[in-house]
């Protein structure tokens, strides 16, 4: 029983020490990468959110509808509306770079 409890203490403890010690590593990088995650998914819903301010605010009609609208003539007063909505000027969304978040990405394959 000696011997066994001298192994372990000589043996398997420094081992499990070395493994604990690498697993806090691990576990920053996944730390790191789900921060990445909840970046992007909130850049994607505020791109969403621009998406659907502009097809609430230009029209979302599919393009073949667009043009059969525009060959059909139609009273001024409806035309009236669409001109009178003052639109803001188009600011472009500020996106993050991936190189930013992954360096190795900049390397020049192997």
């Amino acid at each position: 029983i000696r011997s066994d409890s001298s192994q372990v203490i000589n043996e398997s403890i420094p081992e499990i020490y070395t493994k604990a010690t690498e697993m806090r590593q691990v576990y920053k990088k996944i730390d790191n990468l789900e921060a990445f995650v909840k970046m992007i998914g909130n850049c994607v819903a505020g791109m969403e959110e621009r998406v659907i301010k502009a097809e609430t605010d230009l029209g979302a009609f599919p393009s073949t509808f667009k043009k059969i609208l525009h060959t059909i003539s139609m009273p001024s007063f409806l035309n009236k509306s669409s001109s009178s909505r003052q639109q803001t000027p188009y600011e472009p969304p500020v996106l993050f770079k991936t190189e930013d978040y992954f360096p190795c990405l900049n390397e020049a394959p192997y």
